[in-house]
């Protein structure tokens, strides 16, 4: 009877061990949040999974969302703090993991493989996100572009361990970068009231750790320490973004054109400083405008080109008007009437093409006075030339009312047939709206440099 009892005592001896292990290290082994990292120069974050749906924020290359759910080729991510939106699958993937540069000037492949054409380089030490992997070869997403490199030259971005202080993220949105400079790569984002690890101090900067495992570089003065003394307030974290501000402005003058720095932050501001654009988006309201076979109408483009435009404008210094702001029918006498009220410096009407001839196709930029509007109008020629996605028909004389009755530099822009299938299908693309508006963009500075 003896050892028949030992022997029932260690049975529930294991049983106990082995009910109370798996609890132990669930504790221990929590999972990960998973990131979505934006693999285009830009794109939409919507309301729902589809193209149909509200457009809601724009994202950029390179930057990491918290990933919630894929479905049918839709990305469900948090795009800002209790914010949720969808974006295509095809302008984003899942993170597999943050790695580190071993190499210095590590070549970059479009394809992976030695024959692969080198498209950049990395330096030792770069934080890269691995998105895909191909036998000894990885995809990696940064700011600048998405490559293969070889695996062999990179390595886990380990969490330094020891001691580490907690903070709390005091800007609305906080870069993370590669390294302790404002030039340095940006890898990520982090919004108000997140908390990290820091793990290190170098200067202004503190090297910072994620819940979610993103590992970086952060301006000091944004995070607070979490017992409450603070190394930095909410209203100075504009300091970091490119959005300019009417500040004390001072002027440098190196190899290339004139640039403007704010004295407190000596972020590049530029020629398009106190100017004033008005953007004049086509069409409107009961006018719809052009409309391509699928059922796209020109108001709708002209509205998210003017959209997307306004904000690159502003990031280089300019004061941007739209003409309208919502689906509004706007009289073609108010739209000349907001470039004189507002005194703009440029006038930009925006348009998408119609005609009867299927195959007329390409980009045409109009212009009526040839002394007051032909030098607007030209400094779209070299970067509409340049465009791979649509011809450059080259410029022409307009007589269009927001031209003909217009008292400030004017250009009207056609910025595809949507009476044409192909150009149709192109110009509604986010990539095609992002390239255009760069070229739009490069235009407008070229013309007040």
């Amino acid at each position: 009877m003896r050892p028949r009892r030992w022997f029932a005592i260690l049975v529930c001896l294991c049983c106990l061990v082995t009910a109370a292990w798996p609890a132990e290290v669930k504790g221990e082994n929590k999972k990960k949040e998973r990131l979505a990292v934006v693999t285009v120069d830009r794109v939409n974050v919507r309301q729902g999974p589809g193209v149909p749906y509200r457009p809601l924020a724009n994202v950029h290359r390179g930057e990491t969302y918290r990933l919630i759910d894929i479905k049918d080729g839709w990305l469900k991510i948090e795009w800002k703090k209790n914010k949720i939106g969808w974006i295509a699958a095809s302008y984003a993937a899942p993170v597999r993991e943050m790695e580190i540069v071993q190499e210095d000037r590590l070549r970059l492949r479009q394809e992976p493989g030695l024959d692969g054409r080198i498209i950049g380089h990395l330096a030792q030490g770069d934080q890269v996100i691995v998105i895909k992997e191909k036998g000894e070869w990885k995809q990696i997403v940064t700011k600048k572009a998405v490559g293969w490199v070889a695996a062999s030259y990179l390595a886990d971005a380990e969490s330094p361990t020891g001691s580490r202080q907690t903070g709390v993220v005091t800007a609305d949105s906080l870069n993370v970068r590669v390294a302790p400079s404002l030039d340095a790569e940006r890898i990520g984002r982090l919004l108000h009231g997140e908390r990290v690890e820091i793990v290190e101090t170098k200067r202004d900067w503190y090297k910072i750790v994620t819940r979610s495992g993103l590992g970086g570089w952060v301006a000091a003065e944004y995070v607070e320490m979490k017992n409450g003394q603070a190394v930095g307030n909410q209203e100075e974290a504009v300091a970091e973004s490119a959005s300019p501000a009417a500040v004390d402005l001072v002027t440098i003058q190196e190899n290339g054109p004139r640039q403007y720095v704010k004295k407190w932050t000596r972020t590049p501001v530029q020629v398009l400083a106190g100017k004033t654009i008005v953007l004049d988006a086509g069409h409107g309201g009961k006018d719809g405008g052009a409309e391509s076979v699928n059922g796209v109408t020109e108001k709708t483009l002209t509205m998210e080109t003017a959209e997307r435009l306004k904000e690159k404008l502003e990031t280089y210094g300019a004061r941007v008007v739209l003409t309208r702001v919502n689906d509004d029918y706007v009289p073609l006498s108010a739209r000349v009437a907001t470039a004189r009220l507002y005194q703009a410096d440029a006038f930009i009407s925006l348009h998408y093409d119609s005609a009867e001839d299927e195959d007329a196709s390409g980009i045409t930029a109009y212009y009526y006075d040839r002394f007051a509007d032909y030098g607007l109008a030209q400094s779209f020629q070299g970067p509409f030339s340049k465009l791979s996605a649509l011809p450059f028909r080259g410029l022409a004389f307009g007589n269009y009312y927001v031209l003909r009755e217009n008292e400030r530099p004017s250009v009207l822009l056609e910025l595809g047939y949507l009476s044409n299938r192909s150009d149709a299908e192109v110009v509604a693309t986010d990539s095609y709206q992002e390239t255009v508006t760069t070229a739009i963009v490069n235009a407008v500075r070229h013309y007040f440099q």
